[in-house]
């Protein structure tokens, strides 16, 4: 009887716990949108749920034009804005040497001269 004890309440046991582990109701972390809810404005409520317009909180007004040029910017309405510096521009960015750099390239990977000559042509080279 004192060998079949242990195998006894080992069986015991995995039974209790499978038991528990199938009674036990599984957990869930993600927790399903409310659409009753619909407003998606961002607020802090810091300050009295004051809207936040980027990285600061909205001026009186501000967040109203910030809407207004959202929605014409996404019904292509927006003006266009300019950048206040002007961008830089490689040297290396001129087409004959884009073509010898592409062309250096293909043949340092042993492209063949038809997929090499086919790049080229694409590119307009």
């Amino acid at each position: 009887m004192s060998s079949k004890l242990p195998v006894v309440l080992l069986l015991t046991t995995v039974l209790m716990a499978s038991v528990a582990v199938s009674a036990i109701p599984a957990s869930n972390a993600l927790i399903q949108r409310d659409y009753s809810y619909l407003n998606d404005n961002h607020l802090t409520v810091r300050t009295g749920n004051t809207k936040v317009c980027g990285d600061h909180l909205c001026a009186p007004g501000e967040w109203d034009k910030l809407q207004e040029s959202l929605n014409s910017a996404q019904f292509g309405n927006g003006t266009k804005s300019t950048p206040t510096t002007a961008p830089s521009t490689p040297t290396t960015s001129t087409p004959s040497n884009m073509c010898t750099l592409v062309k250096n390239a293909l043949a340092d990977s042993n492209a063949g001269a038809t997929i090499t000559q086919s790049v080229l042509s694409k590119l307009g080279c």
